[in-house]
């Protein structure tokens, strides 16, 4: 593919709080298709960075049969799937989101691409970041190569290593967005829970399955049916992302 920059999507269909969720309804389509459209907003070429593990053929399947870009890498060690995805696809700056997030703050995004000009590592997610299920972080391959550890932690999430260094390292940014802030302890996005995929349903039937919904669109729509929201909040209390 050549391209120095790319998002690069996890996805695994043995998740331990909610199996299968990368292909779950949302309308007639499943919660990947969103997840990839929405980020094809950016204008960047969108990879899905699976398992070689049986459990996500059908994952596989379903991808490569609506042309979207896939790479097979290892089940556990996602962060050697994710530097061996850019390896393969010729990705230098990669933006990482994760498959359970099919509205991914996309107006913050293009807006932080520029700081792959100063930073290795960008953390629009954890604490204090974007609403949950709306984050994204942006990390070059070089800074991921860097990661020696071989706790299983390191490797599982990919960018835990360089997040607990955050303050320290010039290198490194914290995003925030600030007129998002009232809202973070109110509004959840992502889809760990049955309940979260109910909630993103009841939205998404709201905005006629746009895969373009603007994040301002949905806090008018929180304001106006905060009820809708308490579906899933209770589940992400207490919880770091």
């Amino acid at each position: 593919m050549g391209n120095k920059r790319a998002v690069i999507v996890q996805a695994r269909m043995s998740s331990s709080r909610f199996p299968g969720k990368s292909l779950e309804l949302i309308g007639n389509k499943p919660l990947v298709y969103y997840v990839v459209k929405r980020l094809e907003l950016t204008g960047l070429p969108v990879i899905v960075a699976t398992s070689t593990d049986a459990s996500d053929d059908i994952l596989t399947n379903y991808l490569e049969g609506q042309n979207i870009k896939v790479f097979r890498g290892s089940l556990s060690n996602v962060l050697n799937r994710y530097i061996t995805a850019a390896e393969e696809f010729g990705v230098e700056e990669v933006v990482r989101v994760t498959a359970d997030n099919p509205l991914v703050d996309i107006v913050s995004l293009k807006r932080s691409l520029n700081l792959f000009q100063k930073y290795d590592y960008v953390d629009g997610i954890y604490q204090d970041g974007l609403i949950k299920g709306t984050g994204f972080e942006l990390v070059s391959l070089k800074e991921l190569k860097s990661i020696k550890s071989s706790n299983p932690h390191h490797l599982e999430h990919v960018t835990a290593a360089l997040r607990e260094n955050l303050a320290q390292n010039p290198g490194y940014k914290k995003l925030k967005v600030p007129h998002y802030h009232r809202f973070t302890d109110k509004i959840v996005l992502t889809c760990d829970y049955a309940a979260d995929l109910e909630l993103l349903k009841k939205i998404f039937t709201a905005f006629a399955y746009s895969v373009a919904i603007k994040i301002e669109d949905i806090l008018d729509f929180y304001l106006e049916n905060p009820e809708i929201f308490r579906l899933n909040a209770r589940l992400h209390q207490n919880q770091e992302t």
